[in-house]
């Protein structure tokens, strides 16, 4: 096993592989809003109008515009302007601890952005956010380029053998093949104005999300999938369960106090290999 840094978290990789860690400092130096000179941030520079953006720009946009679509706009890249307004400007670990009373900002709709090869339309103001699709994807890149083995970046995993994964509150669960991520609010936190802020913004509010979930985690075909159901879900709250078993999802949940639930995906999944 191999591990480094990027993206502002630990990356583990079961066997070395340069070209991995070539993947995500290029992605960082692309797509993260916390690098002055990353082609995102020229993009928001300019967030209204037209724009030409790189061809890997508009591969990542068109995947995250996709999550957004697939998610009724929960999970949706222009959720970066009610970042900023949260207080997100820079890496979390870099983040003060407290600071002024923050406003929500408004979460354009998502006919707002218009992308037709590598030209980018907004007719509202819309800063982008790619971050999470960026992560997720790039594990899923990552993977293929190790091969047999696992990628591991913050709460992403992705593997084509059989791992084991620990889980949020305690427990594990073996993965065979695919994707498992943990979208959480207690990971990436801050105050503004002495209100707890965090990074999961609930576009109808504009605002850090309200719900009954620290964690959730989700196994899918791929990392990608993985994590856009797993945000979806702990934006959902109370309906995150039942959502998530409408797309045959197996997820897990844990409340702010530390109570883990099942959808019923899971147990069914559970209960077969109990009986296997």
């Amino acid at each position: 096993m191999t591990g480094f840094r990027s993206m502002g978290c630990d990356v583990a990789v079961s066997a070395a592989a340069p070209a991995v860690r070539e993947l995500f400092d290029a992605r960082d130096l692309r797509f993260s809003r916390f690098i002055e000179s990353s082609e995102v941030n020229a993009v928001n520079a300019f967030p209204l109008g037209v724009t030409v953006v790189s061809e890997e720009l508009s591969s990542m946009l068109l995947l995250a515009i996709d999550a957004a679509r697939a998610t009724g706009g929960l999970v949706t890249p222009a959720v970066g302007g009610a970042l900023l307004r949260a207080g997100y400007d820079r890496d979390s670990a870099a983040l003060p601890a407290d600071g002024e009373p923050v406003e929500p900002a408004r979460t354009p709709s998502l006919d707002s952005l218009s992308l037709r090869g590598r030209v980018l339309l907004r007719t509202d103001p819309v800063v982008l956010d790619l971050n999470g699709v960026v992560k997720s994807k790039t594990v899923d890149d990552a993977l293929a380029l190790v091969g047999p083995g696992w990628v591991a970046a913050g709460g992403d995993v992705a593997t084509t053998i059989p791992l084991q994964v620990g889980l949020p509150a305690g427990g594990s669960v073996t993965l065979d093949s695919g994707g498992l991520a943990t979208s959480s609010v207690a990971v990436r936190t801050w105050r503004r104005g002495g209100e707890t802020q965090h990074h999961l913004i609930d576009p109808a509010t504009g605002a850090p999300a309200r719900t009954p979930w620290r964690d959730v985690t989700v196994a899918a075909e791929n990392c990608v999938a993985a994590d856009v159901a797993a945000k979806a879900a702990l934006l959902l709250g109370p309906a995150g369960p039942s959502w998530l078993d409408r797309r045959n999802l197996p997820g897990r949940f844990v409340t702010h106090r530390g109570a883990v639930h099942f959808n019923e995906t899971w147990r069914c999944l559970a209960a077969e290999r109990l009986a296997a």
